[in-house]
């Protein structure tokens, strides 16, 4: 998606007033104020943490070249001409305790520029205030400052009332816009979809359990969890996304310049995974989850009229499916009779409308590719491309589940065998295995004959089993595990993490890797638990022998915290999403080369 061509258009700036603004330094009405102080400065200001920029006014993003959604919310790192210029300034700045000096910042068009700087580290703990202003004008008045940073005309004029227009278009408790912003943002969006002839993702966002939490413990508790689900539906909408509160414990997101609809399903799964993280109040640990309901412009509504509804529409479906999910409008109404979406699943293994899509999983240190996970997907007659999560809920009869793994296999293994080979550096195919699968009939055979029948060395074959498997006892399974390991082939356990399976159990079973729980993952950086999960673990795996191989990764941020676990062996949007497998195979050749 293109920025913006316009400078940060924060309240208080004339090229567009109604630009979103959510504050994380301040709450309630002091919001305005704080918002007024900032832009009625001519020096830069930048609120930041010690890793990721929480805020900055109009004055810094036009210093620094950038739209102010490309300032607060990224990397602090991302200002830096290096990852050592990132090192040396924030050793400066925050610990050396340096409070005047002059500094090397990025420009978007990869050249440098000087800004003199200064700073008033730890505002509270770890928030710092970072004033910037040109290096060759430092020795100017502040009136000259603001002649230079203003056009004449501008600088005639007074500031305008910041703090009124802030008040007017946003949520006094959680910082968000409110629903006339989201409706005003909305028009200007779809007509820029109309001219890229692109769609618009809408969502609507009820948290499950709210009132229960809410009456628990107490309302100032509720306006607190309130404040973070915002912040983390905000950082999971993306850096274009919009976020609003509608009423109470009920949101609105909006994705503008949506390509592909999958990306509105990668945004409302990114959503839910935010808020499965435990939320804090006072010394409290507290649950949610949240149920989701999605809409595209212009295929379900050219109006907010017509995509509410449908959106609400899909959000009941998912309140019906037990929350904790999304559901998009139109496909609810279609799928909600399992029975009937079952019998659509057997006749799409004889129709042969299944394919298997890959997701790169690479070596951060090199870029190369170590495996292609396969992941399938349903070429629905009337509903499209649907990922397996759409209808995993439709699949539950034992013998369907092995007949589509089994299906899975064997064309995994197949498209694997054209993919370039290197030796002993050629990527592996890892598929994921059920319990059901494994223990149906013979699955060392099954195995051995979808390999047999690609011609695929049983060493480039990586079966992935969910950590449930680490909970059941029996002789057959840890028997049927150990027949598929004599083989050769790789097994590992997916989305470890969830329930920490105690490490005799794990040490049980020949497994050769683990694989961290993308919810944690993408906790890296935002919450100091999961960072500690994700340590431990990597920490334990090395102590067994094991590899550890991190899913989920989403910036460079996660990117570099894992490596400096030793945990290089990577998968997520940060190295590339889910392709077919012509386009995989294409990938793993120019990565190889």
């Amino acid at each position: 998606m293109k920025p913006p061509a316009k400078p940060s258009g924060r309240p208080g700036d004339k090229d567009d007033p109604a630009e979103p603004f959510v504050p994380d330094l301040s709450e309630g009405a002091e919001t305005g104020v704080y918002l007024a102080l900032l832009e009625l400065l001519d020096e830069g200001l930048i609120i930041t943490g010690d890793e990721v920029i929480l805020d900055a006014n109009s004055a810094a993003c036009r210093l620094l070249g950038r739209d102010y959604r490309q300032v607060a919310g990224r990397p602090l790192a991302e200002l830096f001409p290096s990852e050592r210029a990132f090192l040396d300034a924030r050793s400066r700045l925050f610990i050396a305790g340096d409070r005047r000096g002059v500094l090397p910042f990025a420009l978007p068009d990869g050249s440098q520029r000087e800004l003199r700087y200064m700073v008033a580290p730890r505002l509270r703990p770890g928030i710092h205030a970072l004033v910037i202003s040109p290096a060759d004008t430092a020795t100017m008045t502040p009136s000259q400052r603001g002649r230079a940073a203003h056009p004449a005309s501008a600088a005639m004029q007074p500031p305008p009332d910041a703090r009124a227009m802030y008040l007017a278009c946003h949520d006094i408790l959680t910082g968000l816009p409110n629903r006339k912003l989201f409706e005003s943002r909305f028009k200007d969006a779809a007509a820029h979809a109309v001219e890229r002839r692109s769609s618009i993702g809408l969502l609507r966002i009820d948290i499950d359990n709210f009132e229960a939490a809410n009456s628990e413990h107490g309302e100032d508790a509720g306006d607190a969890l309130l404040q973070q689900v915002a912040r983390r539906l905000s950082a999971a909408a993306g850096r274009n996304g919009l976020v609003a509160r509608e009423h109470s414990d009920s949101f609105l997101a909006l994705l503008p310049d949506i390509d592909l609809a999958s990306e509105v399903g990668r945004r409302a799964e990114a959503m839910l995974a935010a808020l499965a993280l435990p939320f804090h109040a006072g010394s409290r640990e507290i649950q949610l989850t949240a149920s989701i309901g999605t809409a595209l412009f212009p295929q379900d509504g050219r109006g907010l009229d017509s995509l509410l509804p449908n959106a609400r529409q899909a959000l009941d479906h998912a309140r019906r499916m037990g929350g904790n999910n999304y559901q998009h409008c139109g496909a609810g109404a279609r799928s909600s009779d399992h029975g009937h979406f079952e019998t659509g699943l057997r006749l799409a293994l004889e129709r042969n409308q299944f394919a298997v899509h890959f997701q790169p999983l690479v070596d951060a240190r090199s870029g190369r590719v170590r495996a292609g996970e396969a992941l399938l997907r349903w070429q629905h007659p009337d509903l499209g491309l649907l990922p397996f999560r759409r209808f995993i809920a439709a699949v539950r009869d034992g013998e369907l589940i092995r007949r589509i793994g089994d299906w899975v296999l064997q064309d995994a293994c197949r498209q694997a065998r054209d993919w370039p080979c290197g030796g002993a550096d050629s990527p592996l195919v890892t598929v994921n295995v059920s319990v059901e699968q494994i223990m149906h009939g013979n699955f060392p055979d099954r195995v051995g004959a979808a390999l047999a029948a690609a011609g695929l060395a049983p060493e480039r074959l990586e079966l992935d089993l969910d950590e449930q498997v680490l909970e059941r006892e029996g002789a057959r399974l840890l028997d049927t595990l150990q027949a598929v390991a004599a083989m050769g082939v790789r097994l590992a356990i997916d989305d470890y993490g969830r329930g920490l399976s105690s490490i005799p159990r794990l040490r049980r079973y020949p497994v050769k890797a683990i694989k961290i729980d993308p919810a944690l993952v993408r906790g890296v950086g935002k919450s100091e638990e999961c960072e500690a999960i994700v340590e431990a673990i990597a920490t334990m795996a090395g102590t067994l022998g094991l590899e550890v191989f991190a899913r989920g990764v989403e910036d460079a941020a996660q990117q570099a915290f894992l490596c400096a676990l030793d945990c290089h062996l990577q998968q997520g949007p940060l190295f590339g999403r889910p392709m077919p497998a012509p386009e995989f195979a294409a990938f793993v050749a120019k990565t190889s080369q």
